[in-house]
């Protein structure tokens, strides 16, 4: 049964194993206990009380960097409102490099292929309005376009059956030089005539070619108006979904666990059984005395005997050594379990915290809607023109504007990455508040919004310090990608050694960007308690890492198998749901073309709620568990033995038979 006591505030007095800790206590007199390692480590008494309320302002100086940094990007940007030319680097040229829609071309804003089949992506002119007819009676034979150098007449010129026969036989495209066909064609991205019967020309063709696809495309489209209602049910569904996992998740955790351990036991035996019957097998092949098998077939099962009798003996050998293993980590194991499930009870106590990921993602997605906008300004500040080899814009950039793109980039990483800190750091303190408030009897009512206030009034430097590192991780990455994407296009594909190498390096990355956000997080969690600077808490966070390798270990290994089902189960049932109501309910399931399309963006749509929502649950899991060895640590050196502030589902873990007579002696 939980407590009903009043919360009180995370750092009000309390008294733990008979001694009195004054949160007046200097921060500076600190106790030095030994750790598992039996390294000295210093505990501030104060946190036995919880966060620390006594704080200052932490890494100043990276706060007004990333102010600096900033302006910076505003300029960058002013400067790529004023000089940018998007509309140039979206426009399709002509063979002269001039843009339809500008310049000579500004009457003439469409890009039409002059002819349909050869060397046609080059042979092209700017036309007034793309042709449009109901039959061969009402076909035009001239367009109103801008001649260039290769297409000099506006006139049409296309016998089609006897140039394709040329071609075919001698590929060459000369012979269509002074081709002009015209053809029906809608707009496409307000740029391009697209040819509605591009392969016309082809017997029987018609029918199944471009005008199909088309159709497909259109049909998908109005599924999606047609199920639009279903869909916007979805977001509530996944939603609720999340809310059910937690819920499933505090009560079954242990029973999953437990399930999952005793059945890789069993396949591993399944295993050594099978390998010790294949051994049996061929021995008795190589020990037949009736002459059933021929020479080269009792040879063979010599072979196959060896190997089945040394592969029996690695199995035992895995066997023997997962069970000694489950029994030395077993406690570990439970403990794991026992973070998990006062993870979901702290969501579960504070339910608005599932809003602060969601809250987040609206952030980025303005902060990249607005960025993506910004980006395409910045790039064409440069020279674009055409090159008269293909209707694309090239752009050349002076040394000055690279610097301003890379620049550009690398500042959309570090406020991108200070948001995520952000909301790390709000689901961390928040988590820190609750756990040390009565045993897990609700915690701080205000723990958000006071989390929220500390994370900029007090730690927005060592925010800004954190998402500054991984924004430079990041940036390498995509530095190593542009590398290996010049370096393939220069030497080829032939020069297999540097594109091991760059791989590599690529691969080296992604894995220290992973450590760099671990280490961030739990330096966040060590922030949101202590209220060090980025430094500080990213060295004591490290060490207590170390020190506690096991439970972290298998906390991250549980919890992030717990997440990965998480997000599976809440996509998939949604999925379910939403398939079996379009597919049931006749007003819906007579107006779509096909569930299928539906289907995607619905699953895309769960599986990005999914993953916002899991998110919160990873972050408190780590949160409890540095709680959880705080608190350890806090009760040893005050003569206890072990947490003394650990809610139910901690308690329940260190009051089993085997923690108390551990107590008691």
């Amino acid at each position: 049964m939980r407590k009903n006591n009043k919360v009180q505030p995370a750092n009000s007095v309390q008294v733990v194993a008979q001694v009195t800790t004054s949160p007046e206590i200097s921060q500076k007199a600190l106790t030095t206990i030994p750790d598992q390692q039996g390294n000295q480590k210093q505990i501030d008494p104060r946190l036995i009380a919880g966060p620390l309320a006594d704080r200052g302002c932490t890494d100043i100086l990276c706060l007004l960097l990333f102010i600096a940094g900033i302006a910076i990007l505003i300029f960058i940007s002013q400067e790529a409102y004023s000089k940018g030319e998007p509309e140039r680097l979206l426009a399709m040229y002509d063979p002269n490099g001039v843009a339809c829609g500008f310049d000579t071309n500004v009457d003439y804003p469409y890009l039409y292929f002059a002819i349909p089949y050869g060397d046609y992506f080059n042979r092209t002119v700017c036309v007034k309005e793309c042709p449009l007819y109901a039959d061969e009676n009402t076909k035009p034979t001239t367009l109103d376009c801008h001649p260039n150098s290769l297409v000099k007449s506006c006139e049409q010129k296309c016998d089609a059956a006897s140039a394709l026969k040329t071609f075919a036989t001698s590929n060459n495209t000369d012979i269509f030089k002074d081709f002009l066909c015209i053809f029906n064609s809608s707009i496409l991205f307000d740029r391009v005539c697209y040819p509605d019967a591009l392969l016309a020309i082809f017997d029987n063709y018609q029918e199944y070619g471009s005008q199909f696809a088309m159709d497909v495309l259109t049909g998908y489209i109005e599924d999606l108006t047609q199920t639009k209602e279903a869909i916007y049910c979805s977001f509530a569904v996944a939603f609720l979904m999340g809310i059910i996992y937690l819920f499933f998740t505090r009560l079954l955790a242990g029973v999953l666990v437990w399930t999952s351990i005793f059945l890789f036991l069993v396949g591993l035996g399944f295993g050594t059984y099978w390998c010790h019957q294949q051994d049996l097998y061929y021995q008795g092949i190589m020990n037949d005395t009736t002459g059933k098998y021929t020479v080269e077939q009792t040879n063979k099962a010599s072979d196959n005997q060896l190997t089945f009798q040394y592969l029996t003996y690695v199995m035992y050998g895995i066997c023997a050594f997962a069970v000694i293993g489950l029994i030395c980590i077993f406690n570990k194991i439970r403990l794991a379990i026992a973070v998990i499930k006062t993870a979901a009870m702290c969501v579960k106590d504070h339910f608005l915290l599932i809003f602060v990921p969601q809250v987040t993602a609206i952030v980025l997605a303005g902060l990249w809607f607005w960025w993506i906008y910004t980006a395409s300004y910045v790039y064409a500040v440069g020279e674009i023109k055409g090159t008269g080899n293909s209707p694309f814009a090239e752009v050349t950039h002076t040394e000055l504007q690279i610097q301003y793109i890379w620049y550009f980039i690398f500042g959309g990483l570090w406020i991108n990455a200070f948001i995520q800190a952000v909301n790390n750091f709000v689901i961390a303190s928040t988590c820190c508040f609750w756990y040390f408030a009565q045993q897990g009897a609700g915690g701080d009512e205000r723990a958000i919004s006071q989390s929220l206030y500390r994370a900029f009034r007090y730690h927005a430097g060592s925010l800004a310090f954190g998402s500054l590192i991984l924004a430079i991780v990041q940036l390498i990455r995509i530095m190593l990608e542009y590398v290996r994407y010049q370096t393939e296009k220069v030497a080829g594909s032939e020069n297999k050694a540097i594109k091991c190498l760059l791989r590599c390096l690529s691969c080296l990355m992604a894995c220290f960007e992973r450590f760099i956000r671990f280490l961030n997080n739990n330096a966040y969690i060590m922030i949101a308690l202590t209220g060090k600077n980025f430094c500080s808490a990213a060295k004591a966070a490290f060490e207590t890492i170390w020190a506690n390798s096991m439970r972290f270990a298998l906390v991250n290994g549980i919890g992030g198998a717990f997440i990965f089902v998480g997000k599976f189960c809440i996509s998939i049932v949604t999925l379910m749901i939403f398939y079996y109501v379009i597919t049931t309910m006749d007003y819906f399931k007579e107006k779509i073309f096909s569930p299928v399309f539906p289907c995607i963006v619905v699953f895309i749509i769960a599986y990005a709620l999914a993953v916002l929502f899991m998110s919160i649950y990873g972050m408190a899991c780590d949160t409890v568990l540095l709680c959880f060895i705080f608190d350890e640590d806090l009760n040893k050196q005050n003569g206890g033995l072990s947490a003394s502030r650990c809610p139910e589902t901690l308690k329940e873990f260190l009051e089993q038979p085997e923690m108390a007579n551990l107590k008691q002696a």
